[in-house]
C-alpha cells in the first residue's frame, strides 16, 4: 500500500529496500506508513508493502537514502524513527537494527555539532550514551537473528528516545543561559492564532484577556481572503475589524495574514474558475493586498504574505508562477510603505507533501528561490502534528532542532507555528494498546517543542496555531486548541505563560 496516498506506478528506475521484521515487533499499520527519503532526508513518492516478516519500500531514487518508520516511545507517544543512509539491495536488512543504528548515528552527529558550539555534556548523560553505544555494538557482534535480538534493538531505541529528551533539554537550557548572559530577556515573541475563534462581544474577549496576556504578545486574527472578499471588489471588513480592534484594546500586537493562501478552500470561489487565465490571480491578489494594507497597514506588527505555495493543490499554479507572484507582491507591499517584517509561510517543512505525488520542486528549491528577495524578511515554518493533508509527522526534539538550524542558514529570520492535538488516534491509525493523543501528551510535546525553539537564536517568533477546540461535533477530531470546547484552558497553556513570565522580553 502507499505510505501516504496517491497513485503509484512502478517503473524500471525504481529502487527497492527490503527489511526483515518479526510480526508484532512494530504494528503492521505503522510499517505500512514507512517511507523513503533521499538527499537531505527529503521524502520521495513511496510504495510500501508488508507481507508477513517482509517489508518492501520502493521509491524513485538514486539508489541510497533513509527509510522512516513510526514507533511508540514513552513519554512522547508516536515518533518517527529513521535508518542511516542505506544502499538498495536484494538482501534484506534487519529493520530494528538499522533504526537503532540510525538513531545512534544522528545522536552522535548532533552532539558533535553542539559541542563545537560550546555545549558541556553532563557526565551522567555521557555515561548513558556510552552504555547504549556499547550495548548496540555487542548486539551487532553477536549477529543474532533471533526475535530476542529485535526486541533488544527496540528496547535500545526506547532508551535512546529518553536520552534524546534529556540531552535536548540540557542543551536548550544551556543555550538559554548563554542567550541571557547579555540580555535579561530573550527577544522572541509568542503568538496565538485566533482566526477560527470569534468573540461575540468585547466582554467575552475580556474573559480570556488575562489568560492570553499572560501567555502571548501577539494574535493572528485574520480570516481567509474568501471570507473578506466574497464578491469581486466587495469587501466584508466587519469581522476583521472586530478581530483586530478588540485585541488592540487589550494591548496585543497584530500579525496579519496570510494574505494569500494557495489552497482552493481559502481563495474566493468566484476566482477559482479563472485561475488558468494569465495574470488574473496576480491582478486580483494585488487589488486585495492594496485594499487591506491601505486599511490596516499602520496596525500590523508583521505581515504573513503567503503560505501553502510549496504544498498546494492548484494545478493552474506551477511553482515558478507562485514564486514570481510572491516576489511581486512583496515588492509592491514595500512600495506602498509597509516597513514591518514580511513573512512567507512554509507548511510541512520536512516535505511530507511529496508522499502524495512527486513534486516539481522540493522545499529547499523554493527557499533558495526566495533567499534573494530582500523584501521578504522571515520564513514561518508551520508544524501541526498529525497525519494527513497539511499536517506534519511527529519528530523528536533533536530532529526538530536540526530542521530549524537548516532553515536558519538560508539568511532569513525564522518564525515557527506549531500545534499538537489533545485527542484522536496517532497518525489516524486505530490500534489497541497504542497511546492516543491526550491533554497530557499535548502538554509534554508543548513543553518539549517550546523549550527547543526558545533555545534557538534564529527563532524570533513562536505561534500556536489554534486558540480553541471547535464546538461542532462534526469537527470532533480537531482538538488543536489551547482551550477546549467549553472554553477551559488546557495544561499545555501554562508553558507559554511560564515562558513569557520568566524568559521573554516584553
Amino acid at each position: 500500500m502507499l505510505a501516504m496516498g496517491g497513485d503509484f506506478h512502478y517503473n524500471s528506475a525504481m529502487f527497492e529496500w527490503r527489511f526483515r521484521i518479526t510480526p508484532g515487533i512494530i504494528p503492521q499499520p505503522f510499517l505500512e506508513t514507512a517511507y523513503f527519503a533521499g538527499w537531505g532526508r527529503i521524502p520521495r513518492f513511496t510504495h510500501t508493502t508488508v507481507n508477513g516478516s517482509d517489508l518492501l519500500v520502493c521509491a524513485d531514487s538514486v539508489g541510497s537514502g533513509t527509510v522512516h518508520v513510526p514507533m511508540i516511545h514513552a513519554p512522547l507517544g508516536v515518533v518517527m524513527e529513521s535508518t542511516e543512509s542505506l544502499q538498495s539491495r536484494s538482501k534484506p536488512y534487519l529493520l530494528t537494527r538499522e533504526l537503532a543504528r540510525g538513531s545512534l548515528g544522528r545522536f552522535y552527529r548532533r552532539l558533535f555539532d553542539w559541542q563545537m558550539l560550546g555545549f558541556l555534556q553532563p557526565e551522567e548523560l555521557n555515561e548513558r550514551l556510552k552504555r547504549l553505544a556499547k550495548r548496540f555494538a555487542n548486539l551487532i557482534v553477536e549477529n543474532s537473528v533471533a526475535v530476542e535480538a529485535e526486541q533488544e534493538f527496540v528496547s535500545l531505541l526506547d532508551e535512546l528516545a529518553l536520552l534524546v529528551l534529556d540531552e535536548n533539554k540540557e542543551f536548550a537550557e544551556q543555550s538559554l543561559t548563554w542567550r541571557m548572559l547579555n540580555n535579561t530577556r530573550v527577544p522572541t515573541i509568542l503568538g496565538i492564532g485566533m482566526n477560527a475563534r470569534r468573540f461575540d462581544s468585547l466582554y467575552e474577549l475580556s474573559t480570556f484577556a488575562t489568560l492570553l496576556q499572560d501567555s502571548f504578545h501577539v494574535v493572528l486574527p485574520m480570516p481567509s481572503w474568501r471570507a473578506l472578499e466574497p464578491n469581486p471588489d466587495k469587501f466584508d471588513w466587519a469581522q476583521l475589524e472586530k478581530a483586530v480592534v478588540d485585541p488592540l484594546r487589550f494591548g496585543f500586537q497584530i500579525v496579519m495574514g496570510p494574505l494569500i493562501s494557495f489552497s482552493p478552500d481559502t481563495l474566493p470561489e468566484w476566482l477559482l474558475p479563472r485561475l488558468s487565465e494569465e495574470g488574473y490571480l496576480e491582478s486580483r491578489a494585488t487589488r486585495f493586498m492594496n485594499a487591506i494594507t491601505e486599511r490596516y497597514g499602520y496596525l500590523a506588527h508583521n505581515w504573513i504574505l503567503a503560505n501553502r505555495f510549496v504544498n498546494q493543490s492548484l494545478p493552474e499554479m506551477p511553482p515558478e508562477r507562485s514564486l514570481v507572484m510572491i516576489r511581486m507582491l512583496a515588492g509592491q507591499m514595500r512600495s506602498r510603505g509597509i516597513e514591518t517584517p514580511i513573512i512567507v509561510g512554509i507548511d510541512q517543512p520536512w516535505g511530507e507533501y511529496a508522499l502524495q505525488q512527486a513534486p516539481e520542486w522540493e522545499q529547499v528549491q523554493f527557499a533558495e528561490a526566495l533567499m534573494g528577495c530582500q523584501e521578504i524578511d522571515t520564513f514561518l515554518l508551520e508544524m501541526n502534528f498529525g497525519r494527513g493533508d497539511r499536517l506534519t509527522l511527529p519528530r523528536d526534539p533533536m530532529t526538530i532542532g536540526n530542521m530549524i538550524d537548516q532553515w536558519s542558514f538560508l539568511g532569513k529570520k525564522v518564525y515557527v507555528s506549531f500545534s499538537v492535538p489533545s485527542a484522536g488516534h496517532p497518525l489516524g491509525i486505530t490500534l489497541e494498546n497504542t497511546p492516543q493523543w491526550s491533554e497530557e501528551l499535548q502538554r509534554i510535546w508543548t513543553e518539549t517543542i517550546l523549550l527547543t525553539l526558545l533555545g534557538k537564536r534564529a527563532v524570533r517568533g513562536i505561534f500556536w496555531s489554534c486558540l480553541q477546540d471547535p464546538v461542532s461535533t462534526a469537527l470532533a477530531e480537531c482538538h488543536y486548541g489551547l482551550l477546549n470546547a467549553q472554553q477551559m484552558s488546557k495544561s499545555a497553556c501554562k508553558h507559554f505563560s511560564s515562558a513569557r513570565k520568566n524568559l521573554l522580553r516584553q
